[in-house]
């Protein structure tokens, strides 16, 4: 077996890979590959050890955790941690409809996205589901809306807080400050853009703004940033107090996401080779620095919801990707010694390019996990791309029928599979303890020309 650090609700048990009590090589033979597992398991505890965590460093208040739903929009996941009190943060009205479908309470969903049609806004106003800003004519919006249904609007600002002093390159892209990119990026409303909204709430019956939303993303793990973020919010929460007059103060705060999952595997992400903090480590300088900052400018925290939008770090070691071997081929003329692993899976089911010199996941054989791992084969996949999952990686001598496994493959990997080579995509299913079950069922190939339109002139 490789040396290999694997999350705890993974085992190796008579040379097979199990996650929870389930034998994976039993889950490919049953459901079927290529296929995306969860575990129930470490989904519930990622979720109690962050709201446990920074709500033992914030009594103050409620902390909200808001998963993004994004990172796995599937409804029974989204049950599931409705279940375990979970709210979540939406963008768009597709990842609405998966929170509404998925049991959140209405209080608990934010609804976020970078252009809001009539329609999104029409729904989370009647439901009462607070609504981020993200540009100023969303304040318009939501006022016409609100008055025509006798309502109120609940509104956030996505703010972009200026960290004036942090000069910490992006962990997204090292050669760019996040001090930066902060500004830089499409989302949120621009600080000038902030300011010639302020005088307008008064004048807007029925819009109440509850409080400030930002999400800068996962652009370091360092303590710094954190501390830096939240005090640039803080900065910003004085300004709107002072433009919106009445003595306002925020209801709800949300510092986002862009927490690192425990073991920081990540495809998406140029750095992660340097220690990742605790969660109670993030918890502390969060809520520390923001009841600091709060204090200093004279406002109380007391009462006050603070939200966190976990996504990779709720997701991503959840989730398994597996796959099986459906041939093999040997060179041996030129002077060549070199192997072909071809595999049911694609670089468009896994959202990663066509060459990987260094495997993508961490790559287990599921059915030879004891083996050694001392065969070099290129791990490919079924498309017409190069589609080179893992070049000349090491592994035990795989053969036609083996069953392999990308391993930390929970977030923002099932939602970017596409129909490549017209491939129906694959499907989830959920494990909890020695059961598992659909959550997501595989594309039939009629379902992937579903669209299809054929004019009359050509039938």
């Amino acid at each position: 077996m490789k040396d290999l650090k694997m999350n705890p609700n993974l085992s190796i048990r008579d040379g097979r890979l199990f996650i929870e009590e389930m034998d994976t090589v039993d889950i490919a033979e049953k459901f079927g590959t290529p296929l995306f597992v969860v575990s129930e398991k470490i989904l519930v505890e990622n979720y109690r050890a962050f709201q446990n965590s920074f709500q033992k460093y914030y009594p103050e208040g409620r902390i909200r955790v808001m998963a993004a739903v994004k990172a796995n929009p599937t409804v029974a996941i989204r049950r599931l941690l409705s279940r375990e009190g979970c709210g979540c943060d939406t963008f768009g009205m597709g990842e609405l409809e998966t929170a509404l479908r998925g049991n959140v309470p209405y209080e608990d969903i934010a609804v976020n996205g970078s252009i809001k049609g009539p329609e999104i806004i029409e729904k989370a106003v009647d439901l009462g589901i607070p609504i981020i800003l993200d540009n100023k004519d969303e304040l318009d919006m939501c006022q016409e809306e609100a008055a025509k249904q006798g309502k109120t609007a609940k509104v956030l600002l996505r703010i972009k807080p200026y960290m004036k002093d942090l000069d910490e390159p992006s962990d997204f892209f090292p050669a760019r400050l996040i001090r930066d990119m902060t500004q830089t990026v499409k989302y949120g409303i621009p600080t000038s853009e902030v300011l010639e909204m302020l005088p307008k709430f008064a004048k807007m019956p029925n819009v109440k703004l509850e409080g400030v939303h930002t999400h800068a993303g996962r652009h370091s793990k360092k303590p710094v940033f954190w501390k830096a973020l939240v005090t640039s919010i803080v900065d910003m929460i004085k300004v709107i107090h002072d433009g919106v007059g009445n003595d306002w103060r925020p209801e709800i705060v949300s510092v986002g996401g862009g927490f690192p999952a425990e073991m920081d595997k990540e495809t998406r992400v140029a750095v992660t080779d340097y220690e990742t903090p605790h969660i109670e480590d993030f918890a502390q300088v969060v809520t520390g620095t923001f009841r600091d900052e709060m204090n200093r400018h004279g406002f109380s925290t007391d009462g006050i919801i603070l939200e966190i939008e976990p996504g990779r770090a709720m997701y991503n070691e959840s989730g398994i990707h597996l796959f099986k071997v459906h041939n093999m081929k040997h060179e041996t003329a030129h002077g060549m010694d070199y192997q072909w692993a071809e595999t049911d899976t694609s670089e468009t089911f896994l959202s990663i390019g066509g060459l990987n010199v260094v495997p993508p996941f961490d790559l287990v054989s599921c059915n030879k996990a004891d083996q050694p791992y001392d065969t070099k084969v290129d791990v490919v996949g079924i498309t017409c791309n190069y589609d080179c999952l893992a070049e000349q990686t090491k592994m035990p001598q795989l053969e036609k029928g083996d069953i392999l496994a990308f391993l930390n493959t929970g977030s923002y990997i099932e939602p970017y599979t596409c129909n490549f080579n017209a491939l129906p995509r694959p499907g989830m299913v959920l494990v909890s303890g020695d059961t598992c079950e659909w959550v997501k069922m595989p594309e039939t190939q009629d379902e992937v020309f579903s669209r299809h339109v054929v004019p009359e002139r050509l039938k």
